[in-house]
C-alpha cells in the first residue's frame, strides 16, 4: 500500500573486515536517516532510543515495521518479525541494528526491538505545504499540515481523509478506533500532525506523499463544517470560482438545478438557468434526466470551466427535462456550451469498442470529436459502417488550456477539443448510412483488379504449363488404359473361349452318356441293371445341372442374360414343377405342399422357365436341408396394377435352419452357410446367387428369414404381366404322345454329327418315333447327301471337321435363294455360352437344341417343323 513502509531493498554482498575500517555506530535518527542509500547499504551499526510515532501492521501483508522520532529526527525501522505485543504511539523503544537502503530512502533494519516504557507525542511539528512534502526531505519525518477535509473513505480497519491544502491535496490515513466520528470532518478546516511517507514507481523515484497519523488526537479542528450542508445558501452556477477577498479556503457550496446527465458513481451534470455543470461524485444513487436535485461538492478548477468534485446530491423534485441546443462543432468548440446539453451531427470515422468506455470518432467540418456511453450502463453500441452521419444528444465537455498570448488575451483558457457525454445508445441516431460506393471502395475496387489481372496473368502461365503436363500425364493414362482394356478384353475373350471350349467338350461325352443311359433304360433289364442304369442317369443329371448352374452365372455375369415374356397358367405350371419335386420329397420321407392364394391370377405374362429354375431351386434346396417334416410352396398377391401385378413367393421348410450371420451370405457366389454342408449335401453355391440375379431380372428381391434348428423361409417377388383371356396357356395338359404319334407324320432327317456316339443315340431317338434318318459325318458329305435325296429337316451340329455347320448352313441358304425353297436347319450342338443360339439363328439356322440331348424336347421340336411342313403341303 504505502511504499515507505515496504522493508528493505535485498542485502548487498559487503566487504569483509579485513579490507575496511570499522563503521561508528549511530545513535540518533537524523544521522542514519542523512545517509545516501549507497551509504546506508555498507551496514552501519544503529542504536537508537526513540518514541514510536507510527504502527500499523496491516500496512503490508508478511513484514513488521514502524516510525520513530526522537529529538533529532525521524526513521523508518523494519522489524525481524511481528512483535508478542504490538507497539503503539508513544511508546519508547530501544532498537538495535544496521543501516539498509529503503525503497526510497534509507531505513534501519533492526536486530532487536525493545519496550523500555510510555511516553508522548510531540505536540508541535513543522508546518509543511504539499510543495515542500514533494521534495522528499522530508521522507519519514513528524509534520503539521493545515487545509480543509474533502472526502472520508472507511478502507477496512484504516481511514484515509482526503485534504485540499492552500498548494494541492493530500491523503492522510490512520488506524479506525472506536468513537471519534471522522464522518463530521468532512468541509472542516483542520491542522493534522503526522509522519510524511513518500510515494514512489517501480523504479523507487517519487510520485507523491501520503500523510500517517496514529490517532484522533492529532487532529485540531480550526473551522468546523456546516451542521446541515444542503440547509446551506444557494449558489449560482455563474458565482463558481469567482474572486473573493476575504476567502483563503474553498468550501462546499450548494447548487441547485436540472439533471441532464447521470453516470452513477462518476459524474452528475445539472442544468442551472442558462449554465451548466458537471460534478464528480461516487455517490450512486440514480437519477434521470428533468429531476431537481440540491448538490453540494468542493468547487475546482476544471478541463475549461469550474466543476465540484466529492460532491453529493439530494432530489428536490421534476422538471420537464431541459431541451437539447444544436450547435455545430464549431459552435461547441468556442466553449460557451461547455457541461451544457448539445445536440450536433457528424460522420463516423472510428469506433472502439474496446475501450473502458465504448466511443465512436466523429468528424464535422474540420474538427474531430468523440462521443462516449458510459460501460456501466449495460448497453454497447452497435457496429455501424465508417461513413454513416448521427445526430448525437448529450452533455459537452470541453477541454482547454490556458497559455500566455493567447487570442483573448494572457491567461484565457484556449478550447483545444470536445466530446459528448452520451447518456444511452439512443442517444446516437443514425441519419444517412454510407454510400456503397466510395473513394476507399474505389480504391478497393481497383486493386482487386488489378489484382485479380495480375493473379490471371499468372494463372494463365502455370495453367498452361499444367495444361501441358496433365496433358502428356493423360495421354500416358490413354495409352496405358487402352493397354489395360485390351488386355481385359483379351483376357474375357480367352475366359470366353475357355469356357465355350469346356462346354462343347463336356456336353459331347454328357450327351453320349444320357443318351445311352435313356437308351439303355428302355430295354430289357433285370433289377440289378435298372438299378445301376438309374444311378448313372442320376448322377449324369447331376453333373449336367452343375455345367448349367455354371453357364446361366456366366451369362448374368456378362450381362447378356435376357427374360423372355410369354404367358403362362401360373397353377399348373407350378403344380407340374412341385409335382416333379414331389416325387424327390416322398423318397426321403418328406410332404411337399403348393398353396396358391384365390386373389392371384390364374394366367400372368413373364419368363416361366427363370421362374421354374428360381422354384426349383428354392424347393430342392428345402427338400436337401430338412431330415423331417414338410416343405411348402406359398404364393399371394403383393400388389395389383392396371397392367399387371406383383407376386409374393415363400418356400418354407422344417429343416437345420440358418445363422443369422450367415443369412447374407449364402446369396453371394459360391458361398454356402456352412463349408461342411458342400461336403454333406453337394453343391457348387450359385444357385442362390443365380436366383437373386433373376429375381431381379423379374423386378423382385429375395430374402430370408431363418433361425438354427427352427427352419427356413425363403421369400422372392416378382412382377408380372396382365395376361389376355384368349390365349393358350404354356402349361396347358397337351395330347399324349401316342395320340400325337398318329396325327405326325414320318420325317426325312438329315443328321450332319461328327461324333459317332452322338450319331448313334441321334438316330436311335429319332428311329424308336418312326423317322427315318440319314448321318453325314461333316458339312461337305451333308451337301452331298442333299443333292442325292430330298430331306424335310436338318439336324446339323456346329463344330465337325471339313467343314463346320456354319459354313454348311450358308452353302444350303445359298442354293435356296435359286431355288425358293426353304429346309428347316435346326442347330445341335454343345455351344451353350451366351450369345450361341444367336449365332446360330444369325447364321441361317431355324431352331437350336444343346447337347447332351433330351428325347422328348427333340421329338418336340421336331414336330413343330413336322407341323409346319404338313401345314405347307395340305390343300388350302
Amino acid at each position: 500500500m504505502l511504499g515507505v513502509l515496504l522493508g528493505p531493498a535485498a542485502s548487498i554482498a559487503q566487504p569483509s573486515r579485513a579490507e575496511r575500517r570499522p563503521l561508528p555506530t549511530l545513535t540518533r535518527a537524523h544521522d542514519a536517516h542523512s545517509l545516501t542509500n549507497d551509504q546506508a547499504r555498507l551496514s552501519y551499526p544503529v542504536h537508537l532510543k526513540a518514541v514510536v510515532t507510527y504502527y500499523d501492521p496491516r500496512v503490508e501483508l508478511g513484514r513488521a515495521g514502524l516510525f520513530v522520532s526522537d529529538s533529532s529526527g525521524s526513521i523508518y525501522v523494519a522489524l525481524p518479525r511481528f512483535p508478542k505485543v504490538p507497539f503503539e504511539a508513544g511508546d519508547v523503544v530501544e532498537i538495535t541494528g544496521v543501516s539498509a537502503p529503503g525503497d526510497y530512502a534509507p531505513i534501519v533494519r533492526a536486530f532487536e526491538a525493545n519496550t523500555l516504557g510510555k511516553s508522548r507525542l510531540p505536540l508541535t511539528a513543522p508546518r509543511a505545504s504539499l510543495t515542500e512534502m514533494l521534495t522528499g526531505v522530508d521522507d519519514g519525518q513528524r509534520v503539521e499540515v493545515e487545509g480543509v477535509v474533502l472526502a472520508v473513505q472507511h478502507a477496512g480497519k484504516n481511514i484515509n481523509i482526503d485534504l485540499a491544502l492552500s498548494d494541492g491535496a493530500i491523503t492522510a490515513t490512520t488506524i479506525g478506533e472506536a468513537g471519534p466520528d471522522y464522518d463530521s470532518l468532512v468541509d472542516a478546516k483542520v491542522r493534522v500532525l503526522g509522519t510524511e511517507a513518500a510515494l514512489y514507481n517501480h523504479q523507487f523515484q517519487m510520485t507523491g506523499a501520503h500523510l500517517l497519523f496514529p490517532n484522533r488526537a492529532q487532529i485540531t479542528i480550526e473551522e468546523a463544517a456546516p451542521a446541515h450542508p444542503f440547509a446551506s445558501p444557494i449558489s449560482p452556477v455563474s458565482g463558481l470560482l469567482l474572486f473573493t477577498p476575504d476567502s483563503a479556503w474553498h468550501h462546499r457550496v450548494h447548487i441547485r438545478g436540472t439533471v441532464t446527465l447521470s453516470w452513477p458513481g462518476r459524474v452528475l451534470c445539472i442544468q442551472d438557468g442558462l449554465h451548466g455543470l458537471c460534478a464528480q461524485t461516487e455517490q450512486r444513487t440514480p437519477l434521470s434526466p428533468g429531476e431537481r436535485v440540491d448538490v453540494i461538492g468542493f468547487p475546482i478548477i476544471g478541463t475549461f470551466t469550474p466543476t465540484l468534485t466529492h460532491a453529493t446530491y439530494e432530489t428536490a423534485g421534476y422538471q420537464q427535462p431541459a431541451p437539447p441546443e444544436a450547435v455545430t462543432a464549431d459552435q461547441a468548440l468556442h466553449g460557451n456550451h461547455d457541461a451544457s446539453l448539445v445536440e450536433i451531427k457528424g460522420q463516423l470515422v472510428g469506433q472502439d469498442d474496446s475501450a473502458s468506455d465504448p466511443n465512436i470518432v466523429l468528424s464535422s467540418g474540420n474538427y474531430l470529436f468523440s462521443a462516449i456511453l458510459p460501460a456501466q450502463t449495460g448497453s454497447q453500441m452497435p457496429t455501424w459502417k465508417k461513413g454513416t452521419t448521427f445526430k448525437v444528444t448529450g452533455i459537452c465537455s470541453v477541454k482547454g488550456s490556458a497559455k500566455a498570448g493567447g487570442a483573448n488575451g494572457p491567461g484565457f483558457p484556449i478550447p483545444e477539443s470536445f466530446r459528448i457525454l452520451l447518456r444511452s445508445p439512443e442517444d446516437v441516431v443514425v441519419i444517412k448510412s454510407p454510400p456503397w460506393w466510395n473513394p476507399a471502395h474505389a480504391i478497393a475496387t481497383v486493386g482487386l483488379g488489378v489484382v485479380f489481372t495480375l493473379v490471371v496473368i499468372a494463372w494463365s502461365f502455370v495453367l498452361r504449363r499444367r495444361v501441358q503436363e496433365q496433358t502428356f500425364t493423360i495421354r500416358q493414362q490413354l495409352e496405358e488404359a487402352a493397354k489395360l482394356r485390351a488386355a481385359a478384353e483379351a483376357a474375357s475373350h480367352a475366359k470366353s473361349e475357355f469356357l465355350a471350349n469346356m462346354s462343347h467338350e463336356i456336353r459331347t461325352p454328357m450327351n453320349g452318356v444320357l443318351g445311352i443311359t435313356d437308351l439303355l433304360l428302355d430295354t430289357a433289364l433285370n433289377p440289378e441293371q435298372r438299378e445301376y442304369a438309374g444311378l448313372v442317369k442320376s448322377s449324369a443329371d447331376s453333373l449336367l445341372s452343375i455345367i448349367n448352374d455354371i453357364l446361366d452365372f456366366s451369362k448374368i455375369e456378362a450381362g447378356r442374360l435376357e427374360l423372355e415374356s410369354v404367358e403362362f397358367n401360373l397353377r399348373e405350371c407350378m403344380a407340374e414343377s412341385t409335382g416333379m419335386l414331389a416325387v424327390r420329397a416322398r423318397q426321403d420321407g418328406l410332404e411337399l405342399t403348393c398353396d396358391i392364394l384365390p386373389e392371384v391370377p390364374e394366367r400372368v405374362v413373364g419368363d416361366l422357365n427363370r421362374l421354374r429354375q428360381v422354384i426349383i431351386n428354392l424347393v430342392g434346396n428345402a427338400i436337401k436341408f430338412t431330415a423331417r417334416g414338410q416343405v411348402g410352396l406359398r404364393i399371394s398377391l403383393d400388389s395389383q396394377t392396371p397392367g399387371g401385378c406383383q407376386l409374393h413367393f415363400v418356400v418354407t421348410d422344417t429343416g437345420v435352419g440358418i445363422a443369422p450371420e450367415k443369412q447374407k451370405l449364402i446369396f453371394e457366389a459360391f458361398s454356402q452357410a456352412d463349408g461342411s454342408t458342400a461336403r454333406k449335401f453337394g453343391g457348387t453355391g450359385l444357385g442362390l446367387s443365380i436366383s437373386t440375379q433373376l429375381v431381379a431380372l423379374m423386378g423382385g428381391k429375395i430374402w430370408v428369414e431363418s433361425a438354427l434348428g427352427r427352419g427356413s423361409q425363403f421369400h422372392f417377388t416378382g412382377r408380372f404381366g396382365e395376361a389376355s383371356q384368349v390365349v393358350e396357356a404354356v402349361c396347358s395338359p397337351a395330347p399324349s404322345r401316342r395320340a400325337a404319334a398318329k396325327t405326325r407324320r414320318q420325317l426325312r432327317v438329315l443328321l450332319a454329327e461328327d461324333n459317332a456316339v452322338n450319331q448313334k443315340i441321334a438316330t436311335r431317338v429319332l428311329e424308336k418315333h418312326g423317322h427315318h434318318v440319314t448321318v453325314a459325318g461333316d458339312g461337305r458329305l451333308a451337301l452331298a447327301a442333299l443333292d442325292r435325296a430330298t430331306f424335310d429337316v436338318v439336324l446339323m451340329d456346329v463344330q465337325m471337321p471339313e467343314m463346320d455347320g456354319f459354313e454348311a448352313t450358308a452353302a444350303i441358304r445359298g442354293r435356296e435363294r435359286e431355288t425358293g425353297n426353304h429346309l428347316p436347319i435346326i442347330a445341335m450342338t454343345a455351344h451353350a455360352m451366351p450369345g450361341d443360339r444367336e449365332r446360330c439363328i444369325a447364321a441361317g439356322m431355324d431352331s437350336y437344341i444343346a447337347k447332351p440331348l433330351k428325347a422328348a424336347e427333340l421329338i418336340e421340336l421336331l414336330e413343330k417343323f413336322a407341323d409346319a411342313t404338313q401345314q405347307e403341303v395340305s390343300p388350302a
